[in-house]
């Protein structure tokens, strides 16, 4: 879709995401230009390194925000919700590539604004310079505090935080089958295939995960196991390299 004002995308919104949007933007003149873009589950948003003009905001769905290593697997930072800044850390830092990939893991939209709106946005009143800093810094920080933890876990407790955290974000508590292959899950959780392979073939043996069609899957007892078995290793240190 072509561009179309802030008072235009507003009025297309349920009410509660219009007063939530609203209060996002609060300082942001209705007639300033947006794009609508609608993504699917899995399609790549933005591509790392690629030029970077605008800000995405996440308005419905969820997306992953990686980062690709040179010869190495890419890392997942976090899953995000609505409400979400894409590219404002480059706008701040005055990057002009994208510094991490971000895609859809649900059916996503975006608006999408220049970066020069998103900077008249960002200094039309101090409180609203205010809220976007405290934002910037909240998300960093957590962002720090999540890796400085993850990475020191062993191999095979990445593989237990992995599955014990998408069963939570995804399974609702019944019986679940993880769509992904072992290479993304080895992208996920920064370790190679062939080690995720043998982490999910050991599972398998102990009774912590069944295959379907190739796919893990996972039961509500097999979580609550697996989850155990990741709090002992945690408790006990044997998690941590």
């Amino acid at each position: 879709c072509g561009p179309m004002t802030i008072r235009e995308l507003l009025a297309e919104e349920s009410p509660t995401l219009r007063r939530r949007l609203a209060s996002l933007f609060s300082g942001l003149p209705d007639e300033t230009p947006a794009s609508p873009l609608s993504c699917a589950a899995g399609e790549v948003v933005v591509r790392q390194d690629a030029p970077c003009r605008c800000v995405y905001v996440l308005v419905e769905g969820r997306a992953d925000a990686s980062g690709l290593q040179p010869g190495g697997p890419s890392h997942t930072y976090s899953e995000f919700g609505p409400l979400t800044l894409f590219g404002e850390y480059e706008a701040l830092c005055g990057a002009n590539c994208f510094l991490a990939e971000v895609r859809a893991r649900t059916a996503c939209r975006f608006w999408v604004l220049a970066r020069e709106d998103y900077f008249s946005w960002f200094f039309s009143g101090r409180d609203t310079t205010l809220s976007r800093v405290r934002e910037v810094v909240r998300s960093l920080w957590e962002q720090a505090r999540r890796e400085r933890g993850y990475l020191s876990l062993d191999s095979d407790s990445r593989l237990l935080s992995f599955l014990v955290s998408w069963y939570e974000a995804n399974a609702g508590g019944g019986t679940a089958c993880i769509p992904m292959t072992r290479p993304a899950i080895g992208d996920e959780t920064g370790v190679c295939s062939r080690t995720v392979n043998r982490g999910v073939r050991a599972l398998r043996e102990r009774g912590f995960l069944d295959i379907q069609s190739g796919k893990i899957q996972l039961s509500h007892t097999q979580y609550l196991r697996l989850r155990a078995e990741l709090e002992r290793r945690l408790a006990d240190g044997r998690a941590i390299h």
